[in-house]
């Protein structure tokens, strides 16, 4: 019998290449349709956009297939290309789901 060395204890580095592959597969199984947006939440996105005065938001955005959240402020809001920069990232507008409203009240008149 042969001694194969150091591959005998390597038995799945053949499986590197591999592991992106699987890596890849399960973000891709995990993904979830973009939920839709409804007019009353739309306009209650438009109005606290309107209205931002530089406090802290918690916001639901969709990227890539996954719903994360934001916590923090919006450094800058480009309204002619439709983006929101956050603290090291933007996003289109169009991929805010939900925004928590800081001034629940404002709409009551």
């Amino acid at each position: 019998m042969s001694d194969r060395g150091m591959k005998k204890w390597l038995p799945f580095s053949s499986l590197v290449e591999q592991s992106t592959y699987l890596d890849k597969m399960i973000y891709e199984k995990y993904k979830v349709d973009k939920p839709r947006v409804s007019t009353e939440q739309a306009r209650k996105i438009n109005r606290i956009l309107k209205e931002y005065d530089g406090s802290s938001l918690t916001m639901k955005i969709y990227v890539d297939g996954y719903l994360y959240t934001y916590n923090g402020k919006i450094e800058k809001i480009d309204v002619s290309k439709k983006l929101i920069f956050l603290q090291d990232i933007y996003i289109p507008i169009k991929n805010i789901i939900d925004i928590d409203d800081p001034n629940p009240f404002s709409d009551v008149l």
